[in-house]
């Protein structure tokens, strides 16, 4: 982008917060502006992305789809999303510019400022000018009528790219934690029985187990130890909690709230590279919502890798 000079910046303030107008630009592109089964996009500092917008005409004329292509050059949770933008001849005509979005809490919602920068003529500076007010909008209109096709920012196994590596934790999308008076005698037993592998072991606390034929396995469970006094058994059973990846922890957690379930704890960055909360379900079953922030070392934590 070097020697290209023309830029805009436009601003509008959103009845929304930072955190659902940040999840709206990293992770929900198709339910705002591009053909939802066409957006391939993990935001992650360097991913590349690309995604097609459909234009329709009244009379009758074919469909054009328009491609557009990126990378994510900075990420700063609920704050700014900051990513490079190529389009065809009717829109940047090749040329890789600089989309960034800021967000900062008003009294009204979130004032959003976007500042496009890099375009190599006067006319394509101009058309993006006309055409991201009338985005903003749209977005601002979907955002607010609830149509966004995730559900509570889970990330199905059909979506595996969406949930980052950290070595802290298994890859599976869904994790039971069982508690144990014996932590060896648990892991000999699953073991023996259901041919799970020790994956991580946390000295005296807990163990991390894979389940399956591949070397990462196809599922996993987490013995915990317990101890009967500081957590009594709850309809004579010790505590147990399904642990779920999710790829928006804030997002999944405020949803639960909304349909009736109890904060047991709110979102928390974690030192093993997660941030995670804990719900309650309106029946009264315990749920641990986790989202990877970092690849993590287990060993900086007090951890270790088994296989």
């Amino acid at each position: 982008m070097h020697g290209l000079t023309h830029s805009l910046t436009i601003h509008r303030t959103m009845p929304l917060s930072a955190a659902t107008l940040f999840r709206a630009w990293t992770h929900q592109w198709g339910a705002w502006f591009a053909e939802p089964g066409s957006v391939h996009m993990t935001a992650e500092v360097g991913a590349p992305f690309r995604f097609e917008v459909a234009q329709s005409f009244a009379d009758g004329r074919a469909t054009i789809r328009h491609p557009h292509y990126g990378r994510f050059v900075a990420l700063e949770r609920d704050a700014l999303v900051s990513l490079t933008w190529v389009t065809g001849p009717a829109g940047t005509a090749g040329v890789e510019t600089l989309l960034t979005v800021r967000f900062h809490d008003e009294t009204a919602g979130t004032r959003v400022t976007l500042t496009h920068e890099g375009f190599a003529t006067e006319e394509a500076r101009d058309r993006h000018a006309t055409v991201w007010p009338l985005v903003l909008a749209h977005q601002e209109e979907v955002l607010q009528s609830g149509r966004i096709p995730e559900v509570a920012g889970l990330a199905l196994p059909n979506n595996r790219a969406a949930l980052p590596r950290n070595r802290s934790i298994p890859s599976a999308t869904v994790v039971p934690t069982r508690s144990y008076p014996d932590l060896d005698a648990a892991v000999a037993w699953l073991r023996e029985v259901l041919g799970c592998r020790e994956r991580l072991r946390v000295p005296g606390e807990r163990v991390q187990l894979t389940v399956g034929s591949d070397p990462d396995g196809a599922g996993a469970i987490v013995v915990a130890a317990w101890d009967a006094a500081l957590a009594p058994a709850s309809g004579g059973r010790p505590p147990a909690i399904l642990m779920v990846r999710v790829v928006d922890v804030d997002h999944a957690y405020a949803r639960a709230l909304a349909l009736g379930s109890t904060g047991l704890t709110p979102p928390t960055d974690q030192p093993f590279g997660e941030r995670q909360a804990s719900v309650r379900d309106p029946a009264g079953h315990a749920w641990s919502l986790t989202q990877t922030i970092a690849d993590v070392d287990p060993a900086e934590w007090g951890g270790e890798l088994v296989v």
